[in-house]
């Protein structure tokens, strides 16, 4: 529950007090009004009745002159009291005090707050006879009082006159301790405290130290300066038994029937468990302002102590409700405020005027304690995000889930990973003369080589058959032993006579032992599918693949490739087929005859392929395991992942991060020909042991349902290779970049196992949220332990024991995020050319950023 704070000083100068309230942004209101000279004798008068009336006190008090009055003493008290505060109310009701009280009273009346709130006073004083008043009983105004019955808005600590040391707002996540010393039990009962101790023992763990019969009273000391400073720390102070107000001592502790300790024997320790964590200490015992004086100008931020003497059963009821408020999680002072109001409403004709002794001292800079819910559920809870964050998380995930989102983040995350790859000299074509180790050759027809070659396009959109059989005839003569066309070859109607010349120029490939894979989509739906048709190509002796494919992702086959094959992954199949050292491996002595096949040519390599393992499991660690047999084994086992066909995840991506130059070799199909005049291969040029797709190369014919379908925009990192020409191509939105290049960019990939898998950035955010929340409830709690004063001793001599200051360095990780989020990109940029894994940058880092703040607000 929030509170306004008020700042309260009371200065008695001679036969005046000066009055000076103080709030929000340095606003004052001051007032004198004179003391009135009967409110002393008031005060000793109900003293006296109180006294008189209570026996049995947990304190020595002075003996009087006074000659004993017989009449009932309850009825004696409640006299003295109503003058007393007959007396107080009416001076604090005079006019020179009407603005300090319209002030308060405007405060707890606020409109614009539509739930309960605290009015807190922190009340000043500066003597004895101003501290020693009842200030909780103060009646500010009419419509709103102070009154102990939980409905008013107003509540009175008080502050130490002197206070030396600051206090630490850190939080310490764990379990309440609760330090209990029970002192001296002289006439007194300590059953009431150690059950409603005992009752706390659910949220907290409670330690008892106290003296028993044939104790050393010397040694008992010991154990409690130690335990104060337990290295553990404590959260509670617990003190019950006897106890006086010292002038010198800053009060004294009865701790057994020959000793007593006063607080400033024990100031050291005293520290040392404030800087531990204590938070709060309370005396159920008698006369403690000068105890808490004492403690909070230690620094102790909450001391609840009995301005009076306290009957022993009185001090029994209050310790019980209070605990009991305080174990339904209310801070220190709404929780005096219940047993006062206890005393005050149900029990004040049992023990009149015992609401007025409780009271609570503040160190001005704290935060009421409270006890705090612990347990796995608490700490669930705990993680939960707050509305706020809740807010900025469902945002941030629902962008992460649109497609063309993730598109765009990836584009840029690559374009940087190129960029990176090139600044740190990780490109391998850079570094080596021979800058293509790829097998992948690109025969791209473009439109210098339709040009050069004077190719007519059938219906003005359809490849020229008879051009892609001399490019077949070449690239067989070239001793090109896998060529894959990325065309759809389904035209044998439109083209009679060039189907013919291009079956004859596949017979002619088959019987020279070259494998054909010829592009095809593969639909479930028979009306949806294209292929290479059977009166050009035989599937027995030929293969066919998928050629669709997403713009970032690598496709991978989805099962045994019986249904549905990719395109590029056939060719890199092929090619570690081919490859195999038919007199060292029995698996080359499987291998498909392609004049002879009488089934399906695709689906017996398949089957070949997947009992490859089986095979290789009964040969010996022999010469037999080539490189090629092992990407052959690994071929066998990729498969697309069960969890990628939701938006993609953790599928391989295509890694535009690699220059073209390292992937894969552009040749013009002119080129290839001797066509073109200045840029003719040499005749004896060779394509043994390689990969050629042959493919459109940007004209804007190119496409199967419609035209231009095979040309893209460029990816980003792609225009960042190619240079000045490939941004101006960007920039002019230019689709220059083809369906045969991805499938270059893939058929590499699969060959070199160059497989990069993404993090979803969904799960990042998910995961950067639960790290974000834990370095904030981590900041909160971390208890500051560095350049502490270690006494009286160390601040002469003028040392300070520096330790590793966690909590400052969560700190400063809050405030240098920028730097730390640089940092993080560059690990990112590494990992990803080292282990092959994309951490997203951009989304985890701001939900990261946004949790830090909001915990901050």
């Amino acid at each position: 529950m929030k509170s306004k704070i008020f700042h309260l000083k009371v200065i008695k100068i001679k036969s005046g007090c000066n009055f000076e309230l103080s709030w929000e942004n340095g606003k004052t209101i001051a007032a004198i009004v004179d003391y009135p000279q009967d409110l002393d004798q008031g005060y000793q008068d109900w003293k006296y009745a109180y006294i008189n009336c209570y026996q049995n006190l947990r304190g020595k008090v002075p003996k009087s002159g006074r000659i004993t009055v017989k009449k009932d003493p309850a009825a004696l008290l409640r006299e003295a009291e109503a003058r007393f505060l007959s007396i107080f109310h009416s001076w604090l009701r005079d006019g020179e005090l009407y603005e300090i009280r319209e002030q308060i009273a405007k405060a707890a009346t606020d409109s614009s707050i539509n739930r309960r709130y605290w009015v807190d006073i922190l009340l000043t004083c500066n003597c004895p006879e101003l501290t020693r008043l009842p200030w909780e009983a103060w009646e500010i105004s009419n419509t709103t009082t102070t009154n102990l019955s939980g409905f008013g808005t107003i509540r009175i600590a008080r502050v130490s006159n002197t206070i030396y040391a600051g206090i630490s707002h850190n939080k310490i996540r764990r379990r309440a301790r609760v330090l209990a010393i029970l002192g001296d039990e002289k006439g007194l009962d300590f059953k009431e405290d150690r059950k409603a101790l005992a009752h706390l023992s659910k949220l907290a763990d409670i330690k008892f130290i106290g003296w028993q019969p044939g104790k050393d009273s010397t040694s008992l000391k010991q154990e409690i300066v130690k335990e104060i400073a337990n290295p553990r720390g404590w959260d509670i102070l617990f003190f019950a038994g006897h106890s006086n107000e010292t002038p010198c001592t800053g009060g004294e502790l009865h701790i057994a029937p020959d000793a007593s300790l006063g607080i400033n024997e024990i100031k050291q320790s005293l520290q040392q468990g404030i800087a531990n964590g204590l938070k709060f200490a309370i005396f159920n015992s008698c006369d403690g302002i000068s105890i808490a004086e004492s403690l909070i100008a230690l620094g102790l931020p909450q001391v609840a102590v009995m301005a009076e003497p306290i009957h022993n059963q009185v001090a029994q009821v209050f310790i019980v409700r209070f605990l009991n408020s305080l174990a339904e999680y209310k801070d220190v002072h709404e929780a005096l405020r219940d047993a006062c109001a206890f005393l005050k409403d149900q029990q004040n004709l049992t023990y009149p005027s015992a609401y007025l002794i409780p009271t609570l001292f503040r160190h001005p800079q704290s935060v009421l304690f409270r006890l705090e819910p612990f347990g796995l559920g608490h700490s669930l809870r705990n993680w939960l995000p707050t509305k706020k964050e809740a807010l900025w998380l469902s945002a941030w995930l629902t962008v992460s889930l649109i497609p063309d989102c993730q598109d765009l983040l990836l584009e840029s995350r690559l374009l940087l990973q190129a960029g990176y790859r090139q600044v740190t000299q990780q490109v391998q074509w850079q570094a080596n003369p021979s800058p293509v180790k790829s097998p992948v050759r690109l025969v791209q027809i473009d439109n210098k080589s339709l040009k050069q070659d004077n190719v007519k396009l059938v219906d003005g959109r359809y490849m020229d058959y008879g051009y892609l059989a001399s490019i077949l005839d070449k690239l067989v003569t070239s001793n090109a032993s896998i060529i894959g066309f990325d065309y759809i070859l389904d035209q044998d109607k439109q083209q009679p006579d060039n189907s013919k010349r291009l079956r004859q120029s596949i017979t002619e490939a088959i019987n020279n032992n070259t494998w054909l894979v010829w592009a095809a989509i593969e639909a479930d739906n028979p009306a949806d599918y294209y292929g290479v048709s059977d009166k050009i190509a035989n599937l027995n002796q030929t293969m066919e693949g998928d050629i669709t494919t997403y713009d970032w992702y690598v496709e991978l086959p989805s099962n045994n490739c019986d249904q549905s094959c990719p395109f590029s992954y056939l060719l890199v199949l092929s090619y570690c087929l081919r490859n195999q050292d038919s007199g060292t491996t029995q698996l080359a002595m499987g291998l498909p005859q392609l004049q002879d096949s009488n089934q399906n040519f695709r689906t017996s390599v398949i089957d070949l392929v997947n009992g490859s393992d089986t095979q290789a499991d009964t040969q010996t660690n022999t010469q037999a395991h080539t490189q090629a047999h092992t990407q052959l084994a690994w071929l066998g086992r990729v498969k697309r992942p069960a969890i990628a066909y939701l938006l993609q995840w953790f599928q391989p991506i295509i890694d535009y991060s690699l220059p073209p130059e390292q992937v894969y070799q552009r040749i013009s199909a002119c080129e290839l020909l001797g066509s073109c005049s200045k840029d003719a291969l040499a005749d004896d040029i060779s394509f043994n042991q390689t990969i050629v797709i042959v493919a459109s190369g940007g004209y804007k014919e190119a496409g199967i349902d419609q035209e231009g379908q095979d040309n893209n925009l460029l990816p980003l990192p792609v225009a960042f290779w190619r240079g000045s020409q490939g941004w101006q191509d960007w920039f002019d939105s230019k689709s220059s970049f083809t369906g045969g290049e991805a499938h270059s960019y893939i058929a590499h990939h699969l060959f070199s196992q160059h497989l990069v898998i993404p993090i979803p950035n969904t799960l990042m955010i998910l995961l950067t949220a639960v790290l974000g929340k834990g370095f904030s409830l981590i900041k909160q709690d971390y208890p500051k332990q560095g350049n502490r004063e270690q006494g009286v001793g160390s601040r002469e001599q003028g040392r300070k024991i520096i330790t590793i200051d966690l909590g400052s360095f969560l700190i400063n990780l809050g405030n240098a995020w920028l730097i730390y989020w640089l940092v993080y990109c560059l690990i990112s940029l590494q990992v990803y050319i080292s282990l092959k894994v994309l951490l997203p940058t951009l989304m985890p880092l701001v939900v990261f950023r946004i949790y830090s703040v909001t915990q901050r607000e």
